[in-house]
């Protein structure tokens, strides 16, 4: 998959690329996950790799350079995204955003809605807000957020 807007080209990860994806998960959530529950890098690692299997997860590139990632995954009545990684150096550019475009797409595609769960002292929950994710429920630690109409994406 390519978005030509913004270059960035789409492929599934293979097995071997989920150290690098675990990397980019522990670099952007380390400090999130540690200030709300401590940091534990063997369940961690562990966790990670159990329940975002290479299958479901899609490696974004700019050039030959792999930047970030997501993992979206289908459940019977909406889309769940796992995760979504930047790596810290290719943020604030948009690049963001066009991963979401083609997450939101996705959805649209199926139309079925987009829900995903943030930590609240992580300040994506603003990215998220700022596409037009809104809170459906919250808990003492994260904000679940729900994208209110897969038809449409901003």
């Amino acid at each position: 998959m390519i978005d030509h807007d913004g270059m960035l080209y789409y492929r599934k990860a293979e097995i071997e690329e989920m150290d690098w994806a675990y990397q980019l998960f522990k670099l952007n959530l380390q400090r999130f996950i540690a200030d709300t529950w401590g940091w534990n890098e063997i369940f961690q690692r562990h966790s990670f790799m159990a329940n975002l299997p290479a299958s479901s997860f899609v490696i974004a590139s700019l050039a030959d350079e792999d930047i970030g990632g997501y993992c979206l995954m289908p459940k019977q009545d909406h889309f769940y995204l796992e995760m979504l990684l930047l790596a810290p150096q290719h943020q604030g550019r948009g690049h963001g955003s066009r991963m979401m475009q083609q997450v939101l797409a996705q959805s649209a595609e199926q139309g079925l809605p987009v829900l995903l769960s943030v930590l609240k002292n992580n300040p994506a929950h603003q990215f998220y807000r700022k596409l037009g994710f809104e809170v459906y429920a919250e808990d003492s630690f994260r904000y679940k957020m729900r994208f209110p109409d897969p038809g449409t994406s901003r």
